[in-house]
């Protein structure tokens, strides 16, 4: 009986998303509620427009005004323009001089012939990753096992592969995703691994392992696991520990990493991994930055898409503002540097005009100035969606641009603007009270972090104005209180020198 109830309420709950409502957000109550689009489809291009073949599209970055895209099916690099014109295919990639000597050792030392034409072709075999640093151009090349590093004319300058011990016990090194720091360090995801993420230095020595996840239990799989075998506490280990499914790197050197959901801990499917290894990710928001927060938790009859998001992509853009992809849905959620959900875009939000607007496996995104690009793996679609900010997503970006550099009064004006077309937006409310707080005007702050259900703050602003009202009306206050114990005592000692015939 219980379940039905949950299963209603959940129902209840997301009734505009199962109905293919436009625009949605969530509430400080978690309920869903209409929203004004953040952004809208702008425009599209696919093997069609761009008069080249695509076959599975893996992952997409950005650099210098170029997208760059990378084809497992077809084992080539694409590059376009950023007025989505193509500019060039690269599937052979000859070795650049500098390399030529090393290649030659290689040959020598690898004595597995099939591992020596792997490790040293000139060519893709089944590539899901790309990264840029530095001018250099990382390619995760999945079945060779290893990673190339080429420089600007698409030379190979050296490979990464694994050497010696193996960096993982009984698992392939097939890198996935990966992403690479300033000072050459690469991150590797591997696909099936739950070790974390591999670090490797410049030249592909192992260096550790960061984002290691911590496994929780709850008191039942505690008990569950006192039971249990050596050999099924491993099995369970592997259950519960996650994986991750992509990376992302910002200027300052910290990880944007997203990661599957296990079935006891979906809330820490975003992190933001900083040097030390640790995850520093501000959850400050109404709920956890995990996209969809109310789901249908197990199947039933009447929908096929049950469980939390499946997030396979982040990226970052200006004043701490990030997004990640949710392949599951087809959606897309913007939160800004302290966790808060800003705006959701996805299958239902864009244009009805046509289908190309919309998305069917979703597998990389990635910003191009204020552009979101995504690109849809599918083999039916095989396309990259550009989506452009709303005037409503250009206000609230704006706003916290301005919060971020210091300008608290524009902000809140900015903030304004947005509740005029989006009333329900509560995260606006808080913005202004914050700009009312630094003006002292408090009473007027504590109403509007109300409305913004921002608790924190409205802690802030009532105990500045209660200082306020303790110091505005101290005099007063203390006369009163002077008056009301002296009363009892002038009564008591009138009445006592009266009964002595001291006060006629």
């Amino acid at each position: 009986m219980k379940k039905r109830i949950v299963l209603i309420l959940s129902l209840f709950l997301l009734i505009p998303m199962l109905m293919g409502a436009k625009n949605y957000n969530y509430s400080f109550y978690g309920e869903v509620i209409s929203s004004t689009p953040g952004m809208t489809f702008q425009t599209y291009f696919d093997s069609r427009t761009l008069g080249v073949s695509l076959g599975r599209p893996e992952d997409l970055l950005v650099y210098e005004n170029n997208v760059y895209i990378i084809d497992s099916l077809e084992n080539k690099l694409i590059i376009v323009n950023d007025k989505y014109e193509l500019v060039t295919t690269k599937s052979e990639f000859p070795y650049a001089d500098d390399f030529l000597e090393r290649k030659d050792k290689l040959e020598v030392s690898i004595t597995d012939l099939e591992k020596k034409t792997k490790i040293l072709s000139n060519k893709l075999n089944t590539p899901k990753g790309i990264a840029v640093s530095d001018g250099y151009l990382y390619i995760a090349d999945s079945k060779n096992n290893r990673v190339l590093k080429l420089n600007e004319n698409f030379e190979i300058v050296n490979i990464i592969f694994e050497e010696g011990e193996p960096y993982i016990e009984d698992l392939n090194f097939e890198p996935s995703k990966i992403t690479v720091d300033r000072s050459g360090r690469i991150y590797v995801v591997i696909d099936g691994a739950h070790e974390g993420i591999l670090e490797l230095d410049a030249s592909g020595k192992l260096n550790r392992f960061v984002g290691t996840n911590t496994i929780v239990l709850t008191p039942f799989e505690i008990l569950r696991r006192s039971l249990m075998s050596e050999e099924q506490k491993k099995n369970l280990a592997l259950e519960l520990t996650t994986s991750y499914t992509n990376v992302n790197i910002n200027e300052k050197g910290f990880i944007y990493a997203t990661a599957k959901p296990t079935k006891n801990n979906y809330k820490k499917m975003i992190q933001l991994i900083n040097p030390k290894g640790d995850d520093v990710l501000k959850r400050n928001g109404y709920h956890e930055p995990m996209g969809d927060f109310n789901f249908i938790p197990t199947m039933n009859n009447d929908t096929k898409i049950v469980g939390p998001s499946n997030l396979v992509d982040v990226a970052y853009t200006k004043n701490g503002i990030y997004t990640v992809l949710d392949q599951k849905r087809s959606r897309v959620f913007t939160y800004d540097q302290e966790g808060k959900l800003l705006y959701i875009n996805g299958e239902s939000s864009v244009g009805t005009a046509t289908q190309n607007d919309k998305l069917e496996t979703p597998v990389a995104l990635d910003y191009l100035g204020d552009n979101l690009l995504i690109l849809d793996g599918d083999q039916r679609s095989n396309k990259v969606i550009v989506l452009s900010p709303t005037e409503f997503g250009t206000l609230v970006n704006s706003a916290i641009e301005q919060h971020s550099n210091g300008n608290f009064e524009e902000a809140s004006l900015i903030w304004a603007e947005v509740l005029k077309l989006n009333t329900n937006y509560e995260i606006a409310y808080s913005g202004i009270g914050k700009s009312l707080l630094r003006q002292k005007k408090y009473k007027e702050a504590m109403k509007n972090f109300r409305l913004g259900h921002d608790s924190y703050y409205y802690s802030k602003a009532f105990k500045s104005y209660r200082n306020e009202i303790l110091s505005k009306y101290f005099g007063l206050i203390v006369f009163g209180i002077v008056a009301l114990v002296a009363t009892p005592i002038v009564v008591k000692n009138r009445h006592k020198f009266k009964r002595k015939g001291n006060v006629k």
